[in-house]
């Protein structure tokens, strides 16, 4: 599979950084950009053979105009791609829960996307962890998120290795050039925490960066913007 995440030559020049924590608001989780979280919650169980729903607000709490959420929308500030992946360092496993633009486009007229994710029998049991990888647009300036946050797939009889899905696992930490905050807890003093890895670490600074297709694609093109 090839991701299908675009961003300009700015982006990819910018990416200096790494992934970073994400933050725990009243039950809801803002991440290193645009979007909140809202379900799963952390250390969540995921049944393999059962359905997890991810469902993600992309309205800001209400303060981002809906068709900011559209890739190739012209506002100023603006979701450009969206991608979820399920990752384990235990088990070896990158999984794509969701790539493309089918995340955002779904659900027109929705400050709330939903995404029904089949947690497959060939998923070992284990700590893992939800991972979001945002490409945006905040104020005109490109920005580029990892954030990832702890959940355990549950499965007492596993099936054979997964085949469908799959990527390359990839070191971390990754390169993400994020905001250096939520827009959307900017100047507030909303009482927030940190959450913890799937390592099992409470340090806000231990995040870890799981790796997709969309790594190579960000590395390759810093090559080639290097020549």
């Amino acid at each position: 599979m090839y991701p299908t995440l675009v961003f300009s030559a700015a982006l990819f020049t910018s990416l200096l950084g790494t992934a970073q924590a994400q933050t725990l608001v009243n039950g809801q989780i803002f991440t290193n950009g645009l979007a909140i979280v809202d379900a799963p919650a952390p250390n969540s169980p995921m049944h393999a053979g059962s359905v997890t729903q991810v469902a993600i607000d992309i309205s800001g709490d209400g303060k981002l105009d809906q068709s900011a959420s559209i890739p190739g929308s012209d506002k100023s500030t603006r979701f450009d791609s969206l991608e979820i992946y399920l990752v384990s360092y235990q088990t070896k496993l990158n999984l794509t829960v969701s790539s493309g633009p089918g995340l955002l486009t779904q659900e027109q007229g929705s400050t709330v996307k939903h995404w029904n994710y089949n947690v497959s029998t060939c998923i070992p049991a284990g700590p893992y962890n939800l991972t979001f990888y945002e490409a945006s647009h905040i104020n005109d300036q490109p920005y580029f998120s990892i954030t990832s946050y702890p959940v355990t797939v549950m499965n007492d009889h596993p099936a054979d290795a997964c085949s469908n899905g799959t990527n390359p696992l990839q070191s971390f930490p990754q390169l993400s050039s994020p905001p250096p905050h939520s827009p959307w807890l900017d100047g507030t003093s909303i009482a927030t925490q940190p959450l913890p890895t799937a390592t099992g670490s409470n340090s806000a600074s231990a995040i870890v960066a799981t790796g997709a297709p969309l790594a190579f694609a960000l590395l390759g093109l810093l090559s080639l913007l290097s020549l």
